[in-house]
């Protein structure tokens, strides 16, 4: 028996299904996820994902379904998950994070709640949720609309997206802990943790049982994650790696702006000037002939006093991190995910004019 039929039945919404009636759930409007569990269930050792595409075109890749599985378990003990309790899917079954709540629920012999990908994904939710994981996006909206079902959840991870100033304030008064994400396709969902409100509230990531982590040359993380990759991960994203192991990411290293020698990081500018931000942005560049590339705001739509609000950016931001003019680009492009697409950016800003 391979690793993946060890686990033979999953339970989705109160009933268990199984390799021969997994079919059940195509008829009643499950085909992804129908779908998925009948690749899990096949001889097949691997299965196919793919990523995410927010630093460039979307790739499939194989991964084993026994890296899957440790994955999995890994994220069970950690948060302490027993059988019999409940998961929450809100997210596509396309993406490794939908993916990875289904095979929880499978190794962890939860019950899986479903309910269809939405922005507002409590509003059919009447029953205790003790575990699930939201992008930025849902959980925000959830708190901003005062929704009443957030008193359902117990435990909650938030990835796919940086938990910013904003939705880290509104997560201390919720009722629930709350875990931000870092992961990516490659390690088969999150392999660190930063918990985001409570007693134990942390303020950088720290990995999970068995991963450790490294720095290269260029200052970028490299993780070991020995039951995923024989091989180490090498990412592009800056950090921070402190001497207790846990480390704050300081953006990716694809997305520096070169601008008169300076390097300058588009996410550390973006969490400065956040607070006084109300449509949505990005930090980008635009070629210059002196400096190589000059740093510029793009927004989703034009702000109500553009000369008023670069007077208040300056306020928050070096002499050489001030964005020379704003862009408004409608709409700022996204991958399926929702994830802000800096080279498509790049590429439409080149060439248009700018709010000075």
């Amino acid at each position: 028996m391979t690793d993946n039929q060890t686990y033979h039945s999953i339970i989705i919404n109160g009933k268990s299904y199984s390799a021969t009636s997994i079919t059940e759930l195509s008829a009643s409007g499950h085909q992804e996820l129908s779908m998925f569990l009948s690749q899990w269930w096949n001889d097949s050792p691997s299965i196919t994902v793919t990523t995410s595409g927010s630093t460039g075109t979307p790739k499939p890749i194989q991964v084993q379904k026994k890296s899957m599985l440790s994955s999995a378990l890994r994220t069970i003990q950690f948060f302490e998950l027993q059988p019999g309790m409940s998961a929450l899917l809100c997210l596509p079954v396309s993406f490794i994070a939908g993916k990875m709540m289904v095979i929880r629920a499978l190794a962890g012999r939860l019950n899986l709640i479903t309910t269809e990908p939405s922005g507002h994904p409590l509003k059919n939710i009447n029953q205790r949720i003790d575990f699930a994981a939201f992008t930025p996006m849902q959980m925000l909206n959830e708190i901003q609309s005062h929704s009443p079902r957030l008193h359902h959840l117990q435990k909650v991870i938030i990835g796919g997206g940086k938990v910013d100033e904003t939705l880290d304030k509104l997560l201390q008064n919720m009722p629930f802990e709350a875990f931000e994400t870092y992961g990516m396709t490659e390690t088969l969902s999150h392999v660190a943790l930063r918990q985001i409100n409570g007693d134990r509230k942390q303020s950088s990531f720290v990995p999970l049982q068995g991963i450790s982590t490294e720095k290269d040359a260029r200052g970028c993380l490299i993780l070991h994650v020995p039951d995923i990759s024989e091989h180490k991960i090498v990412t592009n994203d800056l950090v921070i790696i402190h001497p207790d192991k846990s480390f704050n990411i300081l953006g990716r290293v694809d997305n520096i702006i070169n601008s008169g020698g300076i390097k300058i990081s588009p996410e550390r500018i973006e969490e400065k000037i956040r607070p006084l931000m109300d449509i949505p942005f990005v930090i980008s560049a635009v070629s210059h002939p002196s400096l190589g590339q000059q740093v510029v705001l793009v927004m989703e739509y034009p702000p109500p006093n553009p000369t008023k609000l670069l007077e208040a950016i300056k306020t928050e931001l070096e002499k050489f991190e001030i964005p020379a003019r704003i862009y408004v680009l409608n709409p700022l492009p996204r991958t399926e995910s929702g994830k802000i697409q800096r080279q498509a950016i790049l590429e439409k800003i080149s060439g248009m004019s700018g709010i000075n």
